[in-house]
């Protein structure tokens, strides 16, 4: 590890002596270092005024209600689909996801991982199953963008949890 010295200003010193006072954070530094993590993650590097980037694509942020009210105009079925395209140009535009084959279930971290980091939610994996935690989109938009991106159909679990959905992919259920 390296160390660096930085300046800044008392807002943001006065806001991370608030954070680490509070327990929100442990230290300051901690703090500061996950803040470059993410910067680096998100590729902000690349970010211009009022253009966001990540992967290679263009990130929108936008209110969740706004995104709701969005899917409310359209059926489950045009929500799957829609999603099912989107994880195919997906896959085709994001550089990091190039050669790696997704119907091998030890690559779907990759993409979970990436979903996190976009905010969607927390995703885990095991075996051929994936658990959404904390996720604003809607059933049919994650199980059409799953199946699209991992080329196995899947199924959702219902869970009596509150904010947790599992969807179980079918065995010898692949296709292109």
């Amino acid at each position: 590890m390296k160390e660096v010295v930085i300046k800044i200003s008392d807002d943001l010193h006065n806001y991370l002596t608030f954070l680490e006072k509070s327990r929100f954070i442990k230290s300051k530094e901690e703090a500061l270092s996950n803040a470059l993590e993410f910067y680096k993650r998100l590729g902000m590097h690349d970010w211009l005024p009022y253009i966001y980037r990540m992967g290679g694509g263009r990130v929108l942020i936008m209110d969740t209600s706004m995104l709701a009210d969005l899917f409310h105009g359209l059926s489950n079925r045009e929500i799957f689909d829609a999603a099912k395209a989107s994880a195919f140009r997906r896959k085709l535009t994001n550089p990091f996801f190039r050669g790696v084959d997704f119907t091998n279930t030890q690559n779907w971290p990759v993409v979970l991982r990436e979903l996190e980091i976009m905010g969607w939610g927390k995703f885990s994996k095991l075996r051929n199953e994936v658990k959404v935690e904390f996720c604003s989109l809607p059933v049919p938009y994650l199980q059409g963008y799953f199946e699209g991106m991992f080329g196995f159909q899947f199924e959702r679990y219902p869970s009596k949890i509150p904010n947790i959905n599992i969807f179980i992919a079918k065995k010898g259920k692949a296709y292109g």
